[in-house]
């Protein structure tokens, strides 16, 4: 009786931890920090409890614990140790939100619950980024626009308007799919759409093009995932959206191919000293959580900043080397295939529409990765990782319940 009473709470608090992190992670890191740790406590708790070891053999979960253990092998070169000790911390705490999220059990009115918080979040951080635009200061965190921007973009309370964009665009994903759900009571549809459409004005004002190009992305794998036929019909609105948005946003994505100026010239940049600092170390690589550390003496000279790689993947290469990044992306890999094999096999209904959802918008969030440096945020880290074990679980306990 103990156990099960034991159990039960630390099932509480893996939910309630959850719910608190979803909104914590859009203008608190300590709020984070705090969850987390929370999750992690009654995850581990819980795991000992049930005496559970069925986890150890998801291949997704071998493949995390093979990164830890490469990360902590790139500290034989490293010259900071504290920082890099702070980043196998890191590393750890995110790959154990994964697999907490990943084998926890969620059932069907727990997943309505995390519909209810998303939207609550959004539409909180929306009315924020709007009275942002108008009036100069968020009334949440009281972030400003960026006073030398002339493009008045806003980031709500969110540190910078491609953060804000990439958050914007996983949940605008699942917005879509579950307005495209056949099981979504028209009531919930009102709601949702209301959100959608608030968080579409939202992503555009972020004027973020790595966002704007990830949703498509995004919207493109939804419609692939349900229908070859609504597949050709999302094609055919992205371009009729984009014929018909104003000549100097059109500009503005156009832009993007201008690798002599502007913040492409400085990606560019960024991404020739990340390779510069690659090829010392193509095997360890530098060491966990050191990257700001070396790279000035390896960045270009025309470059006179110090800034993070906009880069995820040649940013993890720079500190653990090709192996390790490659150890992750094989990860993502595992999760990616496993989830969207499971999805043609759940059966219709809210299950099925949230998994579509979560892994339409997780792909877009890792392909924003390659042009900027999410994974390295630590709420946003946290949001994709927490995410990631989310669908995966929707679809690995339904697949267990198949059996």
């Amino acid at each position: 009786m103990m156990k099960e009473k034991m159990v039960n709470v630390c099932d509480m608090v893996i939910e309630w931890s959850f719910y608190i992190l979803l909104v914590g992670i859009t203008f608190s890191t300590s709020v984070v920090e705090i969850a987390a740790s929370l999750m992690i406590l009654a995850g581990i708790m819980k795991k000992i409890y049930e005496k559970d070891t069925k986890w150890w053999r998801i291949t997704s979960v071998k493949m995390l614990f093979l990164l830890l253990g490469w990360v902590i092998l790139s500290c034989v070169n490293t010259k900071y140790p504290s920082e890099s000790f702070r980043g196998i911390f890191k590393v750890v705490e995110y790959s154990l939100i994964f697999i907490i999220m990943a084998t926890n059990i969620w059932e069907e009115k727990q997943i309505k619950r995390f519909l209810y918080v998303i939207v609550g979040s959004v539409m909180l951080m929306v009315v924020n980024g709007i009275y942002q635009y108008f009036i100069g200061e968020g009334f949440i965190r009281h972030r400003t626009l960026i006073p030398e921007d002339y493009l008045h973009r806003i980031s709500s309370s969110f540190i910078h308007p491609n953060d804000f964009g990439v958050y914007l665009l996983v949940v605008c994903t699942i917005l879509i799919a579950l307005l495209l759900s056949k099981s979504t009571r028209m009531k919930d549809k009102t709601m949702f759409f209301i959100s959608l459409v608030a968080s579409s004005v939202c992503l555009f004002l972020t004027r973020s093009r790595g966002a704007w190009l990830s949703f498509s992305a995004s919207f493109l794998v939804l419609g692939a995932t349900k229908t070859k036929r609504l597949l050709a019909t999302f094609l055919a609105l992205l371009l009729v959206i984009f014929l018909i948005l104003p000549y100097s946003v059109q500009e503005r994505i156009f832009s993007l191919t201008d690798v002599k100026s502007g913040t492409t010239w400085e990606r560019v940049m960024l991404w020739k000293g990340t390779i510069n600092m690659i090829k010392v170390h193509p095997i360890l690589g530098f060491g966990v959580n050191t990257y700001s550390r070396n790279f000035p003496k390896y960045k270009p000279g025309e470059y006179p900043d110090v800034r993070y790689s906009h880069n995820c993947y040649l940013h993890m290469a720079s500190e653990i080397g090709i192996v390790g990044a490659l150890i992750f992306l094989i990860f993502l890999v595992t999760v990616f295939v496993y989830v969207l094999r499971g999805i043609f096999l759940i059966k219709s209904g809210l299950r099925k529409d949230v998994s579509i959802g979560l892994f339409a918008g997780l792909i877009g969030f890792t392909i924003n990765s390659m042009v900027d440096t999410h994974l390295y945020s630590v709420n946003l880290a946290v949001f994709f990782h927490l995410l990631l074990g989310f669908c995966f679980s929707l679809v690995y306990h339904d697949e267990k319940d198949r059996n």
